[in-house]
């Protein structure tokens, strides 16, 4: 009797998985081709140059000055297209070795409140 009762048992567990097995939903996975993990990895290295710049305490500063949160400037850089991220880090590469002095950091800033507005998250230009 325990027997047929342990067989029942098992029946229905294996009907139970058997029927829900096309539900479970399966992995999906591509090849991707290896310029475009290069591109990738540059891409992320670029953000991260980018967010090095926006953690600097002189920068920081002057953001808040302006009205941005530093910590809404760096997701907002994660969204930027792939030229827009290659020209704001061809011009922070163009800094002086020595560190930001105030008029890179206005640039600096200045190009991040361009692009913030562009993008529609800030309406600092169109309170003046």
């Amino acid at each position: 009797m325990l027997i047929f009762r342990s067989k029942q048992f098992c029946v229905l567990v294996i009907s139970a998985c058997l029927i829900s097995l096309p539900m479970m939903q399966s992995a999906g996975a591509a090849i991707i081709s290896t310029e475009t993990a290069i591109e990738m990895i540059e891409r992320q290295d670029r953000i991260d140059h980018i967010n090095e710049v926006l953690a600097r305490e002189s920068v920081r500063s002057t953001l808040i000055a302006f009205g941005v949160d530093p910590a809404n400037a760096s997701v907002r850089v994660d969204a930027l297209t792939d030229t827009e991220l290659q020209t704001l880090e061809q011009q922070l590469v163009q800094l002086p070795a020595g560190g930001v002095g105030f008029v890179e950091v206005v640039g600096i800033v200045a190009i991040v409140l361009v692009i913030l507005e562009l993008l529609h998250i800030t309406n600092f230009f169109s309170e003046f």
